[in-house]
């Protein structure tokens, strides 16, 4: 009888240490904290999407039909301006009339652009040359010296202009000086149809507002003009025009224009982005075959 009883207190013993052996074992933790911070740097950048566009078989005097480029603020601070420009100036360095290569006529001269609030497109850098030839029934009293005249030519429509020398260089009493003071511009506000009340260009709110070594910068503001609130850039030696809107930079001077604008004002804030809608707008009397490439920059400040 003993026996069993030291068995079964022996069997409760080693049940109660294997029961307290299995329970777990209350740990108390261990903690503490560190806070961090992270400044970031400033840093103004954007980029585009896409990188390339393309346009095939427009026919003369019409659209292309636009694309969308979609300008991303990839920086750490706001893009409150934001402008562009093409290099027509450096793809079309001469006179391409006349020729049947393609190649001779920039992209950048038929590229129109405007951002997505707007309803108007602009050319982003166009360039029109001098006519070599006389224009009949035309008439320069708007200009005090004429020496250079042409066609602003707009799809399928054209417009005549006509630029005059400026003010000579002391001590140069000969040459041509459209990039100085006196130089002046003028275009018609009706459709070219070779009647001389079509050929009779008005410099009425036409204003030289700068000029560098290179060009004299006309803003354009007489509302009837086909070129109403652009900018016109007259080369020095008058044998050219540069038509713009958006074109910001300095050397040259394309800023020195009154009307030079901006695509965008505002705050695009980091991450955000804005759509630009580019449309070529290939004009009659353009040959057949590829245009010289354009590259477009776009600016944010």
């Amino acid at each position: 009888m003993f026996e069993k009883i030291a068995y079964f207190v022996l069997f409760l013993f080693i049940t109660v240490v294997f029961i307290f052996l299995a329970a777990p074992i209350p740990v108390l933790a261990a903690y503490n904290t560190t806070d961090i911070d992270i400044n970031v740097s400033d840093l103004s950048q954007i980029t585009l999407v896409p990188t390339y566009l393309n346009w095939t078989q427009i026919i003369a005097g019409t659209m292309g039909g636009h694309k969308n480029i979609t300008v991303n603020n990839i920086g750490s601070v706001n893009v409150s301006q934001i402008y562009a420009y093409v290099d027509t100036l450096t793809d079309e360095a001469t006179r391409p009339y006349g020729s049947s290569d393609a190649s001779k006529y920039a992209v950048g001269g038929v590229l129109t652009i405007r951002n997505e609030t707007e309803a108007k497109y602009y050319y982003l850098g166009k360039l029109e040359w001098n006519w070599t030839e006389d224009i009949s029934s035309h008439n320069w009293e708007a200009v005090t010296s004429p020496v250079s005249w042409g066609y602003f030519r707009n799809l399928t429509s054209s417009y005549v202009w006509v630029v005059g020398n400026g003010t000579p260089t002391a001590g140069d009493p000969t040459g041509l000086y459209c990039n100085n003071t006196g130089s002046e511009f003028a275009i018609e506000d009706d459709i070219d149809t070779g009647d001389s009340t079509t050929r009779y260009p008005d410099d009425t709110t036409i204003t030289r507002n700068s000029g560098d070594a290179s060009y004299s910068f006309f803003s354009v503001s007489r509302s009837t003009a086909p070129l109403y609130l652009y900018c016109v850039a007259v080369s020095t030696n008058c044998q050219k025009i540069y038509i713009y809107d958006f074109d910001q930079r300095t050397t040259p001077n394309f800023a020195g224009c009154a009307e030079a604008d901006h695509l965008y004002y505002g705050n695009l804030t980091p991450g955000d982005t804005i759509i630009l809608k580019v449309d070529p707008w290939v004009p009659w009397g353009v040959p057949s075959g590829n245009l010289t490439r354009a590259t477009l920059t776009v600016v944010g400040s």
